[in-house]
Parts: structure tokens; sequence; C-alpha cells
């Protein structure tokens, strides 16, 4: 059915395709992070996964999924022990100058409160930003951090909307848990790693190279018509040299002729 141009039952099954990849994605997400060490090879993935929907590439989920899994296991887990041990460090650092002003009222604490939420700010929006990037890009560690940290402030609108929206997530986890583990475990991993791959692709789009948007056995045959072309082209070509030396010879001939023709006169 179609209204106004817009095919409704076309948008109905995007969408739940949509909610059914995320389903998968979600199941693969927790799946991928039981080992707890493997926490940031399956964000790694998953953000492949759900940018590669994201740029068109529907229905492939579980193939995307397995594909960054096995590229990027090593190095993701390396980058999730850095990243888990600042962001534990950073924030007992936090809790501790917290409990320093509550419980004694420690002049130094309210500086060193103020030093340890930045700190452990930056430790996350680097986690953010740093997952994303090796899903897409592939640098050393120290590289991925460094540019996560640079990409998390020059889109620092972004960064502070992923910011909320991780807070909420949290919140939701804190208030509700048993209801928060269903829905993100059904979909909400996979629903959220959508939004995040939008927004996402769009801090990343400047260093993107784009991608030819033609379907390989299209382009195959567009390339034996070209060959095709090519040929005609080429049988065309020859057919007028032959043409022209045909035309040359007859000329010759003429000449000839007509020299003939005035040394009998004579």
């Amino acid at each position: 059915m179609s209204v106004d141009g817009m095919n409704y039952d076309n948008m109905f099954i995007r969408m739940l395709n949509r909610l059914g990849d995320a389903m998968i994605l979600s199941l693969m997400f927790i799946i991928g992070s039981i080992p707890i060490v493997t926490i940031g090879t399956s964000m790694t993935a998953t953000y492949y996964a759900a940018m590669k929907g994201v740029q068109g590439d529907d229905g492939y989920v579980f193939k995307n999924y397995i594909k960054s899994y096995k590229q990027n296991l090593k190095q993701s887990v390396i980058i999730w022990l850095i990243m888990a041990v600042v962001l534990f460090v950073f924030g007992v650092d936090l809790w501790f100058w917290l409990k320093q002003w509550q419980d004694a009222r420690v002049s130094a604490a309210k500086p060193m409160i103020a030093v340890s939420v930045v700190l452990l700010a930056v430790a996350v929006f680097i986690t953010m930003y740093v997952f994303p990037l090796q899903a897409k890009f592939d640098n050393k560690t120290s590289v991925q951090i460094r540019n996560a940290f640079l990409l998390s402030i020059k889109n620092f609108p972004t960064t502070l909307l992923l910011v909320v929206i991780t807070a909420v997530i949290a919140w939701c986890f804190y208030y509700q848990v048993a209801i928060s583990v269903v829905a993100f475990g059904l979909f909400g991993f996979g629903f959220c790693a959508y939004v995040y791959a939008y927004f996402m692709l769009n801090c990343l789009k400047p260093y993107l190279e784009p991608a030819p948007q033609v379907e390989p056995d299209a382009w195959s045959v567009d390339m034996e018509e070209d060959d095709e072309t090519e040929v005609n082209a080429d049988i065309e070509q020859e057919d007028v040299v032959e043409e022209e030396n045909i035309n040359d010879v007859e000329e010759t001939t003429d000449d000839k002729k007509e020299e003939a023709s005035e040394e009998e006169k004579v």
C-alpha cells in the first residue's frame, strides 16, 4: 500500500528486519562478552555489524559480527584491559576523594574531585570511541586510543549526547535491574548499537573512503558490456580504414587512366 509516494509495506518490513537484526546482535554481544576479557572484542564486532547495517548491509549481522570478532580478537582484548584498568583506577580515585570530603571535609578533596571527574570523563570518552575506531581502522593500540581522544573532543556535542544515552542506560540498570536485563538482552544492546553506529559513522565520515555502491554481478555485467562496446568500436574503426584504403586505390586507378588517355592524345 502506497500513500503520498510512501510504501508503508516496505517500511514495515524494514522495521521488522532491523528489529530482528537488533535481537541477533544483542544475543551475539552477550555471548561474545561472557569470558569478560572479550567484552572489548564483542563491542568492536557489534559496532562493526551495526555500522554495516546503517550503511545498508542488512541481513548479514551474524556474518559481519563473526568476521570482525575474529579479526580484532587480540587487539580488542588488549584495548579493553587497558581501558578497564584506567576506568577502575579513576573511578576508585573519584570515590576516595568523595568519601574524604563527605566524612572529614578535607580541604584538598574538592580540587582533587574536580581532577578525578575530568580524568574519568576523558577515559569514558576514549572508551566510547576506541572500539568503533577499532572496527573500522587498522592501527596500533596507542594510535587508536589517541585518535579516540581527539575524535571525542572534535565531536564534543555528539560525545555529550552519547554520554547522556549511556547514563540513561546505566540508570535503567540501577533502578530496574530485572526489566533492564530482559529488555537489553532481547534487543536493547543491538538497538543501542545501531544508535551509536549512526552517530559514529557521522564522526568518521571524513576519514572513510567511499565504497562502490554497485553489486558485484552488476559490475561484471557492465564490464562485459564495455568490452563488447570496445570490440564493436574496433571493428567499426577497421571498416573505416578499409573503406579509406579502397577509396585511395580507386583514386590512384582513375589518375593512371587519365594519364594514359593524355599520352594517347599526344
